[in-house]
């Protein structure tokens, strides 16, 4: 059912002919989406997958990432086969749909630069560039990524971290957080990466 976040069909049927289309994405993303430290993030995440709306995916697919080793697969992968790429994703890591949190961002991009650069740096580079600054983190500083991304996807990911890889949570109350961040002080990190989004 179209909910305006997930409306791809997901059952064994489409998953199976995600599988097959996604064999083309496993040079990067690995054959089972688990990422390539250096070169592709992991998909098969469920915090990721459960902040991800369907049209995210498939807009990163269909235009990749740019500035970055994502490539568009536009011309080589269907509509079809797009929406089944997704399928496949959702079928072999369930998640519930995350609630996220789309009010207004009012961050402080001034205190977000001074966070940024103590405690995400180390992970995702100076400018946000990822694997091309770092050897450990993905790009999240780029346009490419900022203009797909929301600010609720960023919290979201933000506050309960990427499941199955090194990016913990950073909620208050988190108690393996590297750092203990206030809704304020992520929404200050997001001012800053949008600011100097390049």
């Amino acid at each position: 059912k179209k909910d305006g976040v997930r409306w791809v069909t997901v059952n064994a049927a489409t998953a199976a002919k995600g599988q097959t289309s996604f064999v083309m994405c496993g040079g990067c993303h690995g054959t089972m989406a688990e990422g390539k430290i250096g070169i592709a993030p992991r998909l098969a995440s469920e915090t990721f997958l459960a902040a991800a709306s369907d049209d995210f995916l498939i807009n990163t697919i269909k235009n990749g990432r740019p500035g970055t080793t994502m490539i568009a697969w536009g011309n080589a992968l269907s509509g079809e086969d797009t929406q089944n790429v997704v399928a496949w994703l959702r079928h072999t890591t369930p998640s519930e749909p995350a609630k996220l949190n789309t009010a207004p961002l009012k961050g402080n991009a001034e205190n977000g630069e001074e966070l940024y650069r103590s405690i995400c740096s180390a992970c995702h580079g100076r400018t946000g560039g990822g694997f091309q600054e770092t050897a450990n983190g993905t790009g999240i500083g780029r346009k490419g990524f900022l203009d797909q991304a929301s600010d609720g996807f960023i919290r979201h990911i933000a506050k309960h971290g990427k499941s199955q890889t090194a990016m913990r949570p950073f909620d208050l109350k988190a108690r393996t957080a590297v750092a203990n961040l206030t809704d304020q002080e992520i929404d200050d990190v997001i001012a800053h990466l949008r600011k100097n989004a390049w």
